[in-house]
């Protein structure tokens, strides 16, 4: 061991760079806003945050239409992806050139009691209720109550996210 301090280096590119070391499931958040649209995003800045009560912690993109819709009392929903959704993922991540609702043409969704909507065939669907958000640099994080969890029986692994690549788990 050494006395010398390493050399301190940070900034967003080498942050972001770090961050990619960091596997992560891969989620479609989504939501309909106060005009009728629905949008989602993909996301894997999602985490649980309690069980009592059960609650997660979403982070978004700020510049995305769906960060403005996560207000206090707004619903939303967290679809944890299967190993056979990528092209969900990449559809909700901009990666298929399409955008708002036309993202909702891949997989297979519907509504639920309190119209929020949920994709059939995800690992896990959370529908939750804002409770708390915090901007901070980039991002806004939602704290989401969880008011509904539907879990689907199946043999699908789950999809993970790391250093740019898919990867399934379980």
């Amino acid at each position: 061991m050494t006395n010398t301090p390493p050399k301190k280096s940070t900034g967003p590119g080498r942050f972001k760079q770090a961050m990619r070391s960091l596997a992560g499931s891969v989620n479609v958040v989504a939501l309909q806003d106060p005009d009728g649209n629905v949008l989602g995003v993909t996301a894997t800045a999602v985490c649980s945050l309690s069980a009592d009560p059960p609650s997660v912690i979403v982070c978004i993109n700020q510049n995305s239409s769906l960060a403005k819709g996560l207000e206090i009392g707004r619903l939303f929903s967290v679809s944890v992806l299967s190993e056979h959704q990528k092209d969900i993922s990449e559809a909700f991540g901009g990666r298929k050139g399409v955008s708002g609702k036309n993202r909702f043409i891949y997989g297979e969704w519907h509504r639920s009691e309190d119209n929020v909507p949920i994709l059939h065939g995800a690992r896990a669907c959370l529908e939750c209720r804002v409770d708390n958000f915090m901007d901070y640099g980039t991002h806004r994080a939602a704290v989401g109550a969880v008011t509904d969890v539907h879990l689907e029986e199946m043999d699908d692994a789950s999809l993970i996210f790391v250093n740019g690549q898919y990867f399934s788990v379980g």
